[in-house]
């Protein structure tokens, strides 16, 4: 059970890992795509800026201040006009260039690219309404700003610019030109399947990795499975040890604190008596209490109930010693013949 939910975990790992690589391989795709089609508009705005800034030196520079109706330009300069522009067009990438005055609200084409049908299909075509004029061209006049578009008329789809000047008289015209997008959109269109087939080959080259991987380490996990199964008994066989060696330390333990309360007892029972035999070696001849001693013979009475002399009984009872003399008193009475004061002086001599 355990080996089919692992099973799955790994399937579903490994196909969130190939989806996420396909997801990331599609958005640089797509990533890619759009930034190639920026560089490419950069350019195209490029050309079509410096296309369009260009137009006023291929017509008479007070022609705008003229252009006011469709009968204030010759028919003749209006040809003049038409091969300069038609001729810039053919000659560039352009498939329009164009400038355009504005009347009454209306725009109108002043100096336009006329190719070989139109010219067939209408002898003039200057002051020729403009009546589906992109309202980014209408803006661009109005705010007198360069306006970058990509739109889509009669003539196809463009991308396009409508740059603002204004004529040596002072008045405002569009100078425009058109850069057909439809084979480009194609283009692009075309680079993306390329590139997604291209992801996808190398998507191809990558399945014998991925699948060793896959396999080494299918492998590989079921060595840690089997280091996981010793771990586990391992770990049971310790616990086990743990649990055995812990009742023998909780034994020694017990015992070791039943040998440490009879040892203080023990120390205990050592310091009573030896505080009571402190007491005993400091009472042992000591003398205390009362004593009976003769009042004639001075004689003292033990304890039991001998009379022995004074130095006798105080030599048994005690730690000190006689030396045995004669006070003055009992030496005149004893030796009466002795000057015992001139003794006392020559043993005793006073400072």
């Amino acid at each position: 059970m355990i080996d089919k939910q692992k099973r799955g975990r790994y399937t579903l790992y490994l196909a969130l890992c190939l989806i996420l690589y396909v997801a990331a391989v599609l958005g640089y795709t797509s990533w890619s795509n759009q930034r190639h089609k920026h560089i490419i508009m950069a350019e195209i705005d490029q050309q079509l800026l410096l296309a369009a800034k260009a137009l006023k030196f291929m017509l008479a520079p007070d022609f705008h201040d003229r252009a006011m109706d469709k009968d204030s330009i010759s028919f003749a300069e209006e040809l003049r006009n038409r091969k300069a522009i038609t001729g810039y067009a053919d000659n560039t990438d352009f498939t329009y260039v164009y400038t355009l005055v504005e009347q009454d609200g209306k725009f109108y084409f002043s100096a336009p690219t006329v190719t070989e049908e139109e010219a067939k299909e209408r002898k003039s075509w200057y002051f020729y309404p403009y009546d589906d004029i992109p309202a980014g061209f209408v803006e661009a006049f109005r705010e007198k700003k360069t306006v970058f578009i990509n739109y889509s008329d009669k003539w196809g789809r463009f991308r396009s610019i409508a740059l603002p000047q204004t004529s040596p008289g002072g008045r405002t015209y569009l100078a425009c030109a058109d850069y057909q997008i439809t084979d480009m959109d194609a283009l692009l269109r075309h680079n993306l399947v390329v590139s997604i087939l291209t992801a996808f080959y190398f998507f191809l080259g990558s399945l014998p990795f991925i699948l060793f991987f896959r396999n080494f380490f299918r492998s590989y996990n079921a060595e840690l499975q089997e280091i996981n199964v010793e771990l586990t008994e391992h770990k049971a066989h310790l616990e086990e040890v743990v649990v055995e060696r812990t009742s023998k330390l909780q034994a020694a333990h017990d015992r070791l604190a039943s040998e440490l309360v009879e040892r203080r007892r023990i120390e205990a029972d050592l310091q009573e008596k030896k505080h009571k035999l402190e007491e005993a070696l400091a009472q042992v001849k000591t003398l205390r209490g009362f004593l009976p001693i003769c009042s004639s013979c001075k004689k003292i009475r033990d304890d039991k109930g001998y009379w022995k002399q004074i130095e006798t009984y105080v030599r048994e009872h005690s730690d000190a010693q006689f030396s045995h003399s004669v006070c003055p008193e009992c030496a005149r009475r004893i030796y009466p013949d002795l000057d015992i004061d001139e003794i006392e002086k020559l043993c005793f001599p006073k400072d």
